[in-house]
């Protein structure tokens, strides 16, 4: 099949890499301060520089020269006696190091103690590193998007529809990608990661690493791959990594109903903040209420004349459950339920609220570039064909499990038809039955949408030696929620290895639903005790991650 130009360029950019010499290989280059957009520096001043590092192309192929350009970023130390760098991973698959990195450098700094070099790069598929996309256009984005439902349990038909555009979708993944898919795969991105550190500290060196989300993944394959070298290896938000690889992981979400549950009982403790409080006597009849609500718009999508559109079932519960991720949006999350339940066409059409609703429950979730290459990660690791008989049971059980999660049918359904010439090169298959060099600090709230304590749990209890410190909270991984006794463990891990006595569980230190800001926190509103100067720029620096996060969520 004829390749598009973007295909082209992309290919002919890696032969361009086979020039390099071997003397390069392994050697950062750091150019000086990043160009950062408005959207990745809120700050203003963020001090991320960048560089680059060339890398094997295909750790498959020993007998290969060509290599790739990892595009790296660093937010140096703030203070001298300069400690071990931490290298940071934020997830997705397909999320912007640099973004994650320029937004909350300074706050990770705060918490570690600025004595750390933190260190980030674009993984493959992400930004210049092997490009990944399945269409050429914003415009044709959307309009797959728009041709199946959200996920399966929009009404009868809906698993068939979106097995339908499933094969649509792998067959445009691979007929983009086709020459470079196989080469962006978790492995590599582990091998990768192994490089940088080689760069900055020679082959003997041990690895700091922070991860977040399929951050734990690909730190659990790093550990696996290279126990020996694991230095201090903090994983929070834990993606299970056996289910990741061999299964279908349905109970990533057997708790976020669990948090629509949370949410209602912060919603009638905090009348002020929350609308539905004044509408319902109690958190089981709101809960009941939301319910009823999505099952109502199943039938009765809401008719918005002003958008030529309507607010449905997909769109209402995609957007409730992205809002699980993180309870400072639940103040607003409730005057949108409120809309719904009020079919207030005014508000729920208003410019600003309608397209970023409608962009949760596209089907195809196509509408970021991040989500493509998702799609092409995960499916490339999967490595796994099936029928769509073969699929259903997965989808039924997840389905079982949540009513605002969905049942995955999406994820599922172009894994089960990813052109096999897209399978990663090289995928981890053995076990989590780790020892590492040293011990790692795993860590997860107690309710998360996505990431369940369950799944810590179970990697803890494989990575010998490992500790679990749990948060009592809710949301996706423990920055969700500001708790100084969680960031404590954390810089007394990176500072001198110390970990938390087993079965520690730390408070949050801000209620479910508040509009309280660092300046409202500290001192007067604090509930729990500042021991020191440090611990009072941690609180600020946990309370400003919670802000940053909160922005472009319903606003």
């Amino acid at each position: 099949m004829k390749q598009s130009s973007s295909v082209t360029l992309q290919l002919l950019s890696l032969a361009s890499l086979a020039a390099t010499t071997q003397a390069e290989l392994g050697k950062i280059h750091w150019k000086g301060p990043c160009n950062l957009t408005n959207e990745t520096d809120m700050s203003g001043s963020a001090p991320l520089i960048c560089g680059t590092l060339d890398v094997p192309l295909d750790y498959t192929d020993s007998g290969s020269n060509q290599t790739l350009t990892l595009d790296l970023a660093k937010w140096p130390a703030t203070k001298k006696s300069t400690a071990d760098p931490i290298l940071m991973n934020f997830g997705g698959p397909g999320v912007s190091s640099f973004e994650g990195l320029g937004l909350y450098g300074e706050e990770f700094q705060a918490i570690t103690g600025g004595h750390h070099d933190l260190i980030a790069f674009n993984s493959r598929g992400v930004g210049n590193t092997i490009p990944f996309s399945c269409y050429n256009d914003a415009t044709s984005k959307q309009l797959v998007a728009s041709l199946a439902p959200a996920d399966g349990t929009a009404s009868d038909t809906a698993r068939g529809e979106i097995w339908a555009q499933s094969a649509n979708l792998a067959q445009a993944c691979y007929a983009q990608n086709n020459q470079t898919g196989s080469l962006i795969g978790t492995s590599f991105a582990a091998r990768d990661t192994m490089q940088v550190l080689d760069a900055l500290q020679g082959k003997d060196a041990l690895l700091n690493y922070w991860g977040f989300s399929y951050g734990t993944t690909v730190g659990a394959v790093i550990a696996a791959m290279f126990p020996e070298r694991m230095g201090r290896v903090a994983l929070d938000g834990v993606d299970n990594p056996t289910e990741y690889f061999n299964g279908h992981n349905p109970e990533a979400v057997m708790d976020a109903d669990k948090i629509v549950q949370g949410f209602c009982l912060g919603c009638v403790a905090a009348p002020d903040l929350c609308p539905l409080a004044k509408v319902y006597r109690n958190a089981t009849e709101l809960g009941s209420a939301i319910w009823n609500m999505l099952e109502t718009l199943k039938f009765n999508p809401i008719p918005i004349p002003s958008q030529n559109g309507a607010v449905t079932y997909s769109d209402v519960r995609a957007t409730i459950y992205e809002a699980l991720y993180l309870p400072s949006s639940w103040p607003v999350t409730s005057e949108f339920i409120g809309a719904v339940l009020t079919r207030n066409v005014t508000v729920l059409g208003n410019p600003r609220v309608y397209p970023l609703l409608k962009s949760y429950g596209t089907s195809a979730s196509l509408t970021s570039s991040s989500s493509e290459i998702s799609t092409g990660i995960t499916c490339s690791d999967r490595a796994l064909s099936a029928s769509m008989k073969d699929v259903l049971p997965y989808i039924k059980t997840r389905a079982s499990l949540t009513k605002i999660a969905g049942d995955g049918s999406n994820t599922e359904m172009r894994c089960a038809q990813w052109n096999k010439k897209m399978y990663a090169k090289e995928r981890y298959t053995g076990d989590f039955d780790v020892k590492t060099a040293h011990p790692a600090l795993i860590l997860s709230n107690r309710f998360d949408p996505t990431t369940p304590l369950a799944a810590a749990k179970n990697l803890s209890a494989t990575f010998e030696g490992s500790v679990l410190l749990e948060q009592n909270g809710y949301g996706h991984t423990t920055l969700s929620m500001p708790s100084l006794c969680t960031a404590k463990a954390i810089r007394a891990y990176f500072t001198n290895g110390t970990l938390p006595a087993a079965g520690t569980i730390c408070q949050p230190d801000v209620p479910l639903f508040t509009n309280l800001t660092y300046k409202d926190v500290w001192p007067k509103n604090f509930q729990r005790t500042v021991e020191s100067a440090e611990d009072a720029k941690i609180l600020k620096a946990l309370m400003s991650v919670r802000e940053k996060k909160s922005r472009g969520k319903f606003q």
